[in-house]
């Protein structure tokens, strides 16, 4: 089979890389080694999770015959899980990219352009609260409102808050204020430039910008404080939104979607058996017509793959395929250990702010100004119990704890598709800048069971709350690639770059990454004389389109795309 472009992984940055190009006209294969869609970013039932985490767990044989295998059981390590198997396992969306996404941002727009925001549903954060100690939390002011409605604030505090709030909304780019501090500690800047006491300066550092630490530069976080405020009333009063079904391994199988209805070719499940890069000879007038620069092979596939170019995720980038690579730009992340766990008693969050409501699947295509989401009235105060909602843990918050990081935990439940009625799901978080020799249950157990103190015990007994299920590891980033000088200006395989870590960037940095890769891809096709076709009633015709006519990242939605039967 002769394709324009193999794309190697289904992660969010490929899928949405996969859906451009085939919408652009390319001719697209999108292989994944896994039997899933999502990569590194999936959403898996629980029996799949299982399998995912024994298959990176312990060595094989199977090792030195599969790569991407053994990037695999680099990338995550310190496994451990709990023994026990749970009842309505395939009710479970369990996500390894936990995620909330901000409702003004690359993602959004994304998934309103391409189409892909009709195979999917969103469900708005319900709070952010700060841990404040057994069984309480703190609410984060996220607004003026929040500002005005505080019981915790004093007047002078309100004030100081409300000169930021306004400062961080606006156009603060070579304000006096900032001038000279842009790489200033954030928390520092807070506390000096808007005299901002302790707790008010750790709420926004760690709970609204998502700092990592008390070292992280100012105008980053200035920058993300500022996206999240103007989010705040697009869908609801909560400026973030949970995807369904575990967020963004459902997201990337909606471009996967909206790929294989352009004509995309899907395999997964099948590992690389072969890949060899094919050197045409000089008679050969362009290289489109030669086949293609790269043969592929997939195992239990009788047909050859031939493109020519790869997009990869770096789990796919062998030594050989490195040779052809050009860089994939960005910076070695730290090290996040993890943990998932499945409990099946209520969280409560003892705040007066109350819980916004769920995001109709279909108000991502609609002017929100014109057409606000209808809610309901709102339940009496007294209702604490969460059911989508992110737990922050600043540093030295819990006494066995990091004194130097700020761990974070989603909390998602029924309402997000995510479990089964009566049970919720923990996303627990600790980014990890210095070397540790502890495991990833020891650095984690601690802020799990801070967490569980805010669980509701069964009326019949007084027992702490403990989890049903639990998994724990560390991921480890992938290293960004650096090209040879060859490969600088004109490479033939394009490698993603990895991702922020930060819970509320990884989705729209994801997005940045694919539209800068399907650019570079467009160019490299042109390159090899590879050309997008031209589809007129549903056939293929021979005149193609010139690459110069692609000039946005997606195609105007002239037709609702409609997924084959057998999808």
């Amino acid at each position: 089979m002769d394709v324009d472009a193999v794309v190697l992984g289904t992660g969010l940055t490929e899928s949405i890389a996969a859906a451009a190009l085939s919408k652009a006209g390319f001719k697209v294969a999108h292989v994944d080694a896994n039997p899933y869609y999502g990569g590194d970013d999936a959403s898996l039932t629980l029996d799949e999770l299982i399998e995912w985490a024994d298959a990176r767990s312990a060595s094989s044989e199977l090792d030195a015959a599969s790569p991407y295998l053994s990037a695999q059981r680099a990338r995550y390590t310190s496994l451990s899980r709990s023994g026990s198997v749970l009842p309505q396992s395939r009710q479970y969306s369990l996500s390894l990219a936990p995620a909330i996404i901000p409702s003004v941002g690359p993602l959004i727009d994304a998934l309103i352009a391409s189409g892909v925001s009709r195979y999917g549903g969103f469900k708005l954060l319900e709070k952010v609260a700060i841990y404040d100690g057994p069984g309480t939390v703190k609410a984060v002011p996220g607004g003026k409102e929040d500002v005005f409605k505080s019981k915790e604030l004093s007047l002078l505090e309100k004030r100081r808050l409300m000169r930021f709030l306004i400062f961080a909304a606006g156009e603060f780019e070579g304000k006096k204020e900032l001038e000279g501090k842009e790489q200033a500690p954030f928390v520092q800047f807070l506390r000096e430039t808007f005299s901002l006491d302790g707790h008010s300066s750790e709420a926004i550092a760690y709970a609204l910008a998502f700092c990592t630490s008390a070292s992280d530069p100012t105008l980053p976080a200035l920058l993300r404080i500022r996206q999240y405020l103007r989010s705040a009333g697009r869908y609801g009063p909560s400026p973030f939104l949970v995807g369904h079904y575990g967020g963004l391994g459902e997201i990337a199988q909606g471009f996967c979607r909206t790929s294989a209805v352009n004509g995309a070719t899907y395999i997964l499940g099948r590992r690389i058996s072969s890949l060899d890069r094919v050197v045409a000879s000089s008679e050969e007038v362009s290289p489109s017509h030669s086949g293609g620069k790269y043969k592929i092979e997939l195992e239990e596939v009788p047909e050859q793959l031939a493109c020519d170019l790869i997009v990869t995720s770096p789990n796919y980038l062998t030594p050989q395929l490195a040779q052809d690579a050009g860089g994939t730009g960005g910076e070695r992340g730290h090290p996040i250990a993890r943990c998932i766990a499945i409990i099946d008693r209520p969280v409560c969050f003892l705040s007066g702010q109350q819980p916004t409501e769920e995001v109709a699947e279909s108000s991502l295509d609609e002017d929100v100004a014109q057409d606000p989401v209808d809610t309901p009235p709102a339940e009496p105060a007294a209702t604490n119990v969460v059911d989508t909602a992110l737990l922050v843990f600043p540093p030295s918050s819990i006494s066995a704890g990091s004194t130097t990081v700020a761990a974070n935990v989603l909390i998602t439940g029924e309402g997000s598709m995510s479990a089964p009625r009566d049970k919720w799901v923990l996303y627990v978080s600790l980014p990890l800048l210095e070397e540790t020799t502890q495991t990833a249950e020891e650095l984690l157990r601690p802020y799990l069971n801070a967490t569980l103190t805010l669980a509701s015990p069964p009326p019949d007994s007084p027992a702490p709350v403990q989890p049903l299920f639990t998994l724990c590891y560390i991921e480890h980033p992938p290293t960004p690639h650096s090209p040879t000088p060859h490969t600088d200006n004109s490479p033939t395989v394009l490698v993603t770059p990895p991702c922020t870590s930060l819970i509320a960037e990884v989705a729209d940095s994801a997005t940045i990454h694919a539209e800068s890769a399907f650019w570079k891809a467009v160019q490299a096709l042109k390159a090899s004389g590879r050309r997008p076709r031209r589809v007129v009633d549903d056939a293929e015709v021979e005149e193609e389109a010139e690459v110069g006519d692609i000039d946005a990242l997606w195609p105007p939605l002239d037709a609702v795309d409609e997924p084959d039967e057998d999808w």
